[in-house]
């Protein structure tokens, strides 16, 4: 069965009022991983960046992806949570593996790590680190999997690697418990670097097959009109202009878009090519433009049968005493 997860907003102005920003930033997300929660939805998951410039001269920052994550695990009970993706050479090893382990007794078995070799050299620097050669990169991507399986043994989260080039292919097929492609692949897309995948996995892991899931862009309408005119709201409010130039007919054919039917169809047919997860993004990854979204996905879901069994937290269950 397909499950259905959330890219969730964290980023300066990346929220239905653009204004929230800084210590309101990491507020709002963690109300909205609660009431992601709350709708039922099966996963959140946390981008792994200092910033994100969406336009010259126009930097959004974030909150620190392992820290969020903490907190989420700490004021939530059912949901699961994961990074999407960490660069594994943005820390050092031992100190991400030690922060990775503090959320992990938070969250208990509800926990999946992403990692990724990372491609943002500024933010590298920005950081004290050295933005190595792909191959150094690559490399760290193995040897931290090992030291967290290493470090926390039996009892290790999975391991997801995210990437669509062949040398991150090859490292997901050698040593991911799942795999992640985004954004908004193409079916055609994703099943040709499915199989560069496959062709890459050592003989000795064909019977422990890979999770697959797919980033798609998500924007739900209650019907054809409600849908144009999301789409118009997104417009106006999509940072950087990104949708500029872009029509309508054009812009739906992405991820996830359409009315409740052509999401439903859509997630069959993902279904049907073996993937197992689908993160959302509203509107833009780890954006949030309408609220109401993330209630008509949760209805996608339902539909889907891909929720979870959450319903609104106690008092009593979300202090650790029921």
């Amino acid at each position: 069965m397909i499950t259905i997860g959330l890219a969730l907003p964290h980023y300066d102005g990346f929220f239905p009022n653009p204004g929230v920003t800084g210590a309101h930033r990491t507020r709002r997300a963690l109300a909205y991983a609660q009431r992601a929660e709350q709708a039922g939805l099966h996963q959140l998951w946390v981008s792994d960046h200092l910033w994100l410039d969406v336009a010259p001269q126009d930097r959004r920052r974030s909150p620190d992806c392992w820290t969020l994550l903490a907190a989420i695990a700490a004021t939530t009970r059912r949901i699961r949570l994961g990074s999407l993706v960490t660069p594994a050479s943005l820390r050092e090893p031992e100190l991400l593996v030690h922060q990775i382990t503090t959320v992990a007794d938070l969250a208990g078995e509800r926990l999946d790590i992403g990692l990724g070799a990372g491609w943002n050299a500024a933010e590298f620097a920005a950081a004290g680190r050295r933005f190595s050669a792909a191959a150094d990169r690559l490399a760290d991507v193995e040897r931290t999997a090992e030291l967290i399986r290493t470090e926390l043994g039996p009892t290790a989260p999975p391991v997801w690697v995210g990437g669509k080039r062949s040398g991150i292919l090859s490292v997901a097929a050698r040593i991911a418990d799942g795999w992640n492609l985004a954004w908004d692949p193409t079916p055609a897309s994703y099943w040709q670097r499915l199989a560069r995948l496959n062709a890459a996995q050592p003989s000795a892991r064909k019977s422990a097959p890979i999770l697959r899931s797919v980033g798609l862009t998500t924007v739900i309408g209650t019907d054809e009109a409600d849908l144009h005119q999301r789409w118009t709201r997104l417009r106006r409010w999509v940072p950087g202009g990104h949708l500029d130039g872009l029509s309508f007919d054009a812009w739906r054919k992405r991820g996830l878009i359409g009315t409740p039917d052509e999401v439903h169809s859509r997630l069959t047919a993902w279904e049907s090519l073996g993937v197992d997860h689908v993160v959302c993004a509203l509107g833009m990854p780890f954006g949030l433009f309408d609220d109401e979204q993330i209630d008509l996905l949760a209805a996608a879901a339902r539909r889907a049968g891909a929720t979870t069994t959450a319903k609104p937290l106690t008092q009593e269950e979300r202090y650790g005493t029921a």
